[in-house]
């Protein structure tokens, strides 16, 4: 197959490549926080944001994939 030659995602593909993408900035960020405890508050601020952001994200995409639980539906 030619490389410049790529197949379309299905909506499900894409949703779980978005997925992918939430965890990773999750992880980066609480990785960036814990390792660098002297980042003052404005930093640390704006990064915990975002992870919360990213979590809400990451909760729309389970319900969109059918994959919310229980315990989840709580949230």
């Amino acid at each position: 197959m030619d490389p410049e030659t790529t197949l379309p995602l299905s909506s499900k593909q894409a949703k779980a490549h978005e997925f992918v993408n939430s965890l990773s900035s999750v992880r980066s960020l609480a990785e960036l926080l814990a390792e660098n405890p002297g980042l003052d508050a404005g930093d640390r601020s704006r990064f915990i944001g975002l992870i919360r952001d990213e979590t809400e994200r990451l909760i729309d995409l389970m319900a969109y994939l059918n994959l919310e639980s229980d315990a989840t539906a709580s949230l």
